[in-house]
């Protein structure tokens, strides 16, 4: 089962979900709403300290609306086996978290209600690539909550004596060598960094870690995950390239043993945390980790992603709020004032002052790096998105299809198979877990 950091939020394998067969909201935001005495909203998250935080924002939301709303976690794999029970047996928390992984099945089955029709001009301050992202059918279904991306995390220490920029590291398979192994080279003191010899220094996480490292290194080559019908696509010449270069590099000693990395996914941040790794390509989901870890022995910073031949394209995957279709007007329109209030600043404040992700509003941003600036962890680099992304699994099952892809994908990292012998089988592999081949 892919775990919650392998898909960046991305679900662990989802099965189908039977149609609810009911309505889409069409709530006008001046619509009363008012619950039976002693009934309450539901809303679902996977985060305790999520949960802490809507608790705290909810409470305008109840004094303003007079609707109260209870806050209820479940463990992320307890999470994505009960979401289709729930939806099978029309029994959906009234709100909750979703991600672009199992969005699809919900929306098939006529689970959710539009967003679109209930929010309006709300969607203006929203991240553009976040929102887009819980589009489909023409249909927004989805109220952004926050997002996390691919970043470069960089151990001074280790990598300025080498002269090398993180800003500036490039990429191309294509090449004999690049500014990122000529940075990895210089960091291992020319020879292989595993701990049979050389310095013990590592210079980069070349890892099959989808959202932190196959995915940018993909579409940096200009390749895709999945092509715009949602087929699988990542056994192209591009996605060879990328795989086989960032295997190399871990048989070369320029990164972590594959042995380890394809058994333990967080070998990479532990190692960068211990001070041994020089640059440690994750997503924003891990700068707590890394912060916590250090602890103030090394200097660090955070960087834009490694670019590739086509330019730096982080993966980006956002959590959103879903609201629960249902045939009861009057719980309609108390979910749509809920969807409403979770899209603005004010119930994400407690989110960014959580350091959960990047907001998805965009006035939240400065508050956002303010409050990773009380850490002393400098986000500006990353505050921004490029024009162009990577994007994660999306389509009906597509988590199950990616871990099944991953299986096959370590072996390349290991040596038991080449990247032109591995990825097709892989990509048959995803095919087939979705249910296409």
């Amino acid at each position: 089962m892919l775990t919650r950091r392998q898909l960046l939020h991305t679900a662990a394998a989802a099965t189908g979900v039977a149609g609810a067969g009911v309505l889409s909201a069409c709530s006008k935001p001046e619509e009363s709403a008012e619950l039976a005495d002693g009934d309450a909203l539901r809303m679902r998250v996977w985060d305790d300290a999520a949960a802490s935080a809507y608790r705290t924002a909810l409470a305008a939301f109840t004094e303003d609306t007079g609707l109260e709303v209870e806050v209820e976690v479940l463990a992320w794999d307890e999470y994505w086996k009960q979401v289709p029970l729930d939806a099978a047996a029309g029994s959906l928390p009234d709100v909750l978290w979703m991600n672009t992984a199992n969005l699809a099945q919900l929306v098939d089955a006529e689970s959710l209600v539009d967003v679109g029709a209930v929010v309006g001009k709300d969607v203006s301050s929203w991240e553009t690539a976040a929102t887009d992202q819980y589009r489909r059918a023409d249909t927004l279904w989805g109220v952004p909550q926050l997002y996390d991306r691919s970043v470069l995390i960089a151990n001074r220490d280790l990598l300025d004596p080498t002269g090398a920029d993180p800003a500036e590291l490039e990429a191309d398979p294509g090449a004999k060598s690049d500014s990122l192994r000529d940075a990895a080279r210089a960091v291992a003191g020319g020879g292989a960094s595993d701990d049979g010899g050389g310095s013990g220094r590592i210079g980069f996480s070349a890892q099959p870690d989808r959202s932190g490292v196959l995915g940018p290194f993909l579409a940096g080559a200009g390749g895709t995950w999945q092509d715009e019908d949602e087929a699988f696509d990542f056994a192209s010449d591009e996605g060879v390239a990328v795989v086989q270069y960032l295997a190399d590099m871990a048989a070369d000693g320029l990164a972590p043993a594959g042995a380890e990395t394809t058994t333990d996914t967080a070998f990479c941040r532990d190692l960068f945390t211990q001070g041994r790794l020089a640059l440690l390509q994750t997503g924003t989901y891990d700068l707590a980790a890394v912060s916590d870890g250090v602890q103030g022995t090394f200097g660090w910073t955070v960087h834009e992603v490694v670019a590739g031949t086509d330019g730096a394209r982080p993966l980006v995957h956002t959590v959103a709020a879903v609201g629960a279709a249902t045939k009861d007007d009057d719980r309609t329109a108390a979910i749509a004032k809920l969807l409403r209030f979770l899209g603005g600043a004010d119930a994400q404040r407690p989110l960014v002052e959580a350091r959960l992700g990047v907001p998805a509003h965009r006035d939240l941003r400065s508050a956002w790096s303010d409050a990773w600036a009380e850490l002393k962890v400098d986000v500006s680099e990353i505050a921004e998105l490029p024009d162009a992304i990577a994007t994660p699994e999306v389509g009906v099952r597509s988590a199950d299809g990616t871990g099944a892809a991953l299986e096959i994908i370590a072996t390349i990292f290991t040596g038991e198979a080449t990247a032109a012998e591995a990825l097709p089988k892989a990509q048959k592999a995803a095919t087939e877990a979705v249910g296409q081949g």
